[in-house]
């Protein structure tokens, strides 16, 4: 009987014509890691392909155009953030947490911050509702008074990692010093004190944010009899 011959380098290989197929799940997840490994270059249907070994027209068999992967990456990345409390937490203590997560998810990928911030993604409802279910816990049930609270954490959140991701994160003091000349003397000498001060708290500017968002919201719930 004939000895077998050994399949060849070429007859092991995978056909051309045949891509591998990758679930929807697999694809986000891999653009998501993408764009945490690359935050400053753009988001393309061709870069998205690339990411899972895929050709790009296959991505369409998962998403409709580009906008809709946008939002299932943001979605995965934004949309599902639930920070561990402890059973008990107040409503101060979740609010952080979540502004914290957030904030600092939105500085690994700041391509995608602008989406979320603009609200043309409707991805944003789950976190709106999941901050309403927080506010209600502590016994806020007027829908305006959810809705208000919602979008002043939302938007000082969104509006603070859209700022900090610019990547201008040295205060340039002197530049603004410099800048006092074009002031009235009563300005000038007001600036001249202000400035210092601006850049002592120039690096925990978001923990400052959510100081005075918590601290906001508390008074506002007293207000309105929450």
């Amino acid at each position: 009987m004939p000895t077998p011959t050994p399949p060849t380098d070429e007859a092991l290989a995978p056909r051309r014509g045949r891509p591998a197929r990758f679930s929807r799940d697999q694809i986000i997840v891999a653009v998501a890691d993408m764009l945490m490994a690359e935050p400053s270059a753009p988001l393309t249907i061709a870069r998205a392909a690339q990411a899972v070994g895929a050709k790009p027209m296959s991505l369409y068999r998962h998403f409709a155009d580009r906008d809709d992967l946008i939002a299932a990456v943001a979605r995965h990345l934004f949309v599902d953030i639930r920070p561990q409390v402890a059973d008990g937490g107040s409503w101060q203590v979740e609010i952080r947490a979540w502004m914290t997560a957030v904030h600092r998810q939105a500085l690994r990928v700041p391509r995608i911050i602008q989406l979320l911030a603009s609200g043309e993604s409707a991805e944003w409802l789950g976190s709106s509702t999941y901050l309403a279910e927080v506010f209600q816990r502590a016994g806020v049930h007027d829908d305006r008074v959810l809705a208000e609270a919602v979008v002043w954490v939302g938007t000082a959140t969104m509006g603070q990692a859209m700022i900090n991701a610019t990547g201008n994160v040295q205060f340039q003091a002197g530049r603004l010093l410099a800048q006092l000349k074009h002031l009235d003397e009563a300005e000038a000498a007001l600036g001249a004190r202000l400035i210092p001060q601006f850049e002592k708290i120039h690096d925990r500017s978001f923990e400052l944010a959510i100081d005075l968002t918590i601290a906001g919201l508390e008074q506002f719930f007293a207000r309105s009899g929450a």
